[in-house]
C-alpha cells in the first residue's frame, strides 16, 4: 500500500531529498465528498507553513506505519475555512490523512501549538483539579451559588443575578480549535449584542483554564470581544471553584498537553437561580438563546 502511494507522489510531486513540491488543490466548491472506498490514518506533524488562498498546509509529518515514510509535502485541508486563522508554521498539529483513489487531504486538525500552563510547568507532579462526571444539575433545580472572579478582579456570585435571567458558558483563551471555543465567543458576543438592545439579561462566560486564564487574560479577551463588563462577565478563580461550577452544568474538561480537552455547553439561568434550558456541542444558536432568555424572564 505504501510503496503505491509512494508512486501516486512521484507522478504528481517532484520531490526533493527535504521537501515535496506543492500540488495545486482544487477549489473549495471543487472538493467532493470521500467514497466508499477511502482510507483514513492519523496524522502528526509541524507546520511549516500556511496557505489559506489555496487551503493547504505545507506540513514536516511524522511517519504513518505502513503507509508512508516521514517527510516534509503541501497537504490539502478539508475543514472549516477558519482553521487558517489559528495554524502558524512551528505549530505542532494532530489531524486525520484521508486518501481516496488518487485524492488526499487533511481534516479534523487539532493543534499542538501551545505551551503548558505556567502552574504545570512549575509544578508537572501537581494534582490536577477536574469536574467530577454526572454531577449536573437538573433543569429546573437551582443551581448552586458560587463566588468568582471577573475580567476587572472583582468578586461576582451568581446569587447578585437574581430576578435577571443569565446564559453561562465555558471555554478558554488558548483554545486552538476555530469551531470551538471561538465559535461559541463569537456567537455569545452576537447575544450580547441582542441583550443590549432588549435591555435586560446577563452572560457568564467561565473559563476551563483558570491558572492561566487571570483576570488580566480574560480583560484582553473580553476587550477583543467588545463585552461590556456590566452585562458580560468573565469569570476565573481558584481551579477547585471552578470545577465546582463546572460540574453543577454537568461539563468535563481536563489537560491535555498543554491543552484543556472540554466539553461545550450553554446554558439558561431563570431569575430564580434555576437551570432553565442546557445545550450540549455547538447545535444552538444566539438566537436559541434568547428566546430562552425570554422565556426564562416571564416565567
Amino acid at each position: 500500500m505504501r510503496s503505491r502511494f509512494v508512486l501516486l507522489l512521484v507522478a504528481l510531486l517532484p520531490l526533493s531529498p527535504v521537501a515535496c513540491a506543492k500540488r495545486e488543490s482544487p477549489p473549495p466548491a471543487a472538493a467532493a465528498a470521500p467514497s466508499t472506498a477511502a482510507r483514513r490514518y492519523p496524522f502528526r506533524g509541524v507546520v511549516r507553513k500556511v496557505d489559506a488562498a489555496k487551503r493547504e498546509v505545507t506540513v514536516e509529518h511524522e511517519a504513518i506505519p505502513g503507509f508512508m515514510d516521514a517527510m516534509t509535502m503541501s497537504f490539502p485541508v478539508h475543514d472549516d475555512p477558519q482553521v487558517f486563522e489559528i495554524l502558524h508554521p512551528g505549530d505542532r498539529l494532530e489531524a486525520r490523512l484521508v486518501v481516496d483513489g488518487e485524492r488526499f487531504w487533511l481534516e479534523q486538525i487539532l493543534t499542538k501549538g501551545f505551551e503548558p500552563t505556567s502552574a504545570a510547568a512549575a509544578s508537572p507532579a501537581a494534582a490536577v483539579v477536574t469536574p467530577e462526571p454526572n454531577r449536573g444539575v437538573a433543569v429546573g433545580d437551582t443551581i448552586p451559588d458560587f463566588a468568582l472572579t471577573d475580567q476587572t478582579g472583582r468578586t461576582v456570585r451568581l446569587s447578585q443575578m437574581r430576578g435577571e435571567p443569565v446564559a453561562v458558558t465555558f471555554l478558554y483563551t488558548r483554545c486552538p480549535i476555530a469551531t470551538a471555543c471561538p465559535m461559541t465567543a463569537t456567537k455569545f458576543a452576537k447575544l450580547d449584542a441582542m441583550l443590549k438592545e432588549k435591555r435586560f439579561g446577563r452572560l457568564l462566560t467561565i473559563t476551563v483554564d483558570p491558572e492561566h486564564d487571570t483576570p488580566k487574560v480574560l480583560a484582553d479577551y473580553a476587550k477583543h470581544l467588545g463585552a461590556e463588563p456590566g452585562r458580560w462577565e468573565f469569570l476565573t478563580g481558584d481551579p477547585k471553584e471552578v470545577a465546582k461550577v463546572a460540574m453543577s452544568f454537568g461539563m468535563i474538561y481536563y489537560p491535555d498537553k498543554g491543552q484543556v480537552v472540554h466539553a461545550q455547553t450553554a446554558a439558561v439561568v431563570d431569575p430564580a437561580g434555576r437551570l432553565a434550558t442546557i445545550y450540549y456541542g455547538q447545535m444552538w444558536e444566539p438566537e436559541h438563546l434568547l428566546r430562552d432568555l425570554e422565556k426564562a424572564r416571564k416565567g
